[in-house]
């Protein structure tokens, strides 16, 4: 295993090699230095040390010819976890957005990173604010933010935020073409961002798990026609839009939904359950009822490639794609310089991954 980083700013690289138990560090194309373990994995792990160790004095790994698996970049963009990592990718790109608050809660910014490491910050929020969430409305060019439990929108034209919802108990936000789906006042609203007009409303009581939590999951459907929500923690409600038929899918257990997601032909339905699961369901839309042939171990996220049909799972520091049309496992990686937590979403032709450790990257999948 090799990695070269690169010091953009002062003209600097860095090289490091593992080769079995021996290291060999070089520094802006000298001569190595070599360091011998006792364990191929002791010398494993001092590779992964020294790497983040750069990685956090601003050097910035970039690797295009990266095998499957393997990260095409890594760049960090600050520490101090909060519990949330928003990320979205821009389609057909392999640049993504993502949200990071700066110092004690002074500010939050959002970056536009592409698939070279170069960040460039497209705004700046005020200091004491949570991005929950964010979603990339590309035919309105709007960037959909969960903030705080409301909905804004930010134009990636003029830079200017519109505000969708006002500050809500609990949030849900989803996005299919110029429509997006949130809560608003008690309902689910279907809103077209192209006319500024509402498209569907319905009104819904949301279940609190365990006295603690409020269940409010909801998400579209990729021909924008059906909606799929969780606000009672034993059953999922499909809608037709068109029709306006609901259907009602019976959960195996009670358990909190936080996730959800069409596959590429709106046949079958993902969701993530926490409490009470931690797995990832797969409903089979025609039947109403689980995949016969579906199971997962417990989750921490997951993302769907529409044009590729696969599916990216992250579970305790691994991430494992599955090929939609086979349902059956393709590759499994580790995921570097992670605690517990990544958001993950796919980019044109990469997996993006945004740790706890503040670390976002570029996963090669071919």
């Amino acid at each position: 295993m090799e990695r070269t980083l690169t010091d953009r700013i002062n003209n600097k690289t860095w090289s490091i090699r593992q080769t079995g138990n021996q290291v060999f560090i070089s520094s802006n194309g000298g001569k190595a230095k070599e360091k011998g373990f006792d364990e191929p994995e002791q010398a494993a792990k001092y590779v992964q040390k020294e790497t983040w160790s750069r990685l956090k004095k601003g050097f910035v790994l970039h690797n295009p010819q990266a095998g499957a698996g393997q990260p095409v970049l890594h760049r960090y963009i600050g520490g101090g976890y909060t519990g949330f990592m928003p990320l979205a990718t821009m389609e057909d790109t392999n640049a993504f957005f993502c949200g990071y608050v700066v110092g004690q809660f002074e500010k939050v910014e959002i970056y536009l990173v592409d698939d070279q490491g170069e960040k460039q910050t497209t705004h700046e929020l005020p200091g004491q604010q949570f991005i929950l969430d964010m979603r990339l409305c590309a035919e309105q060019n709007v960037l959909l933010l969960n903030i705080d439990h409301h909905i804004a929108g930010l134009s990636l034209g003029n830079g200017e935020m519109d505000r969708y919802t006002p500050k809500m108990p609990a949030s849900t936000l989803s996005v299919s073409g110029s429509a997006a789906l949130w809560y608003d006042k008690s309902s689910l609203v279907v809103y077209d961002l192209g006319t500024n007009t509402v498209r569907y409303t319905r009104q819904v009581e949301c279940e609190k798990y365990g006295g603690h939590s409020t269940q409010l999951c909801a998400t579209l459907s990729h021909d924008g026609c059906l909606i799929a929500y969780c606000t009672q923690t034993d059953e999922i409600v499909i809608v037709d839009m068109t029709t306006m038929q609901e259907r009602t899918i019976a959960k195996d257990k009670n358990a909190m939904t936080t996730s959800m997601a069409f596959s590429p032909d709106d046949r079958l339905l993902f969701t993530q359950e926490q409490y009470g699961s931690w797995s990832l369901k797969c409903y089979d839309l025609n039947t109403m009822t689980g995949h016969k042939d579906w199971m997962t171990p417990d989750i921490k996220s997951f993302a769907i490639h529409d044009r590729r049909r696969l599916l990216a799972v992250y579970n305790y520091g691994k991430i494992q794609l599955f090929d939609l049309q086979t349902m059956k496992p393709t590759m499994a990686f580790e995921v570097e310089h992670v605690v517990k937590n990544c958001a993950v979403a796919f980019t044109q032709d990469y997996l993006a991954v945004y740790t706890d450790y503040g670390c976002v990257s570029l996963y090669a999948l071919t």
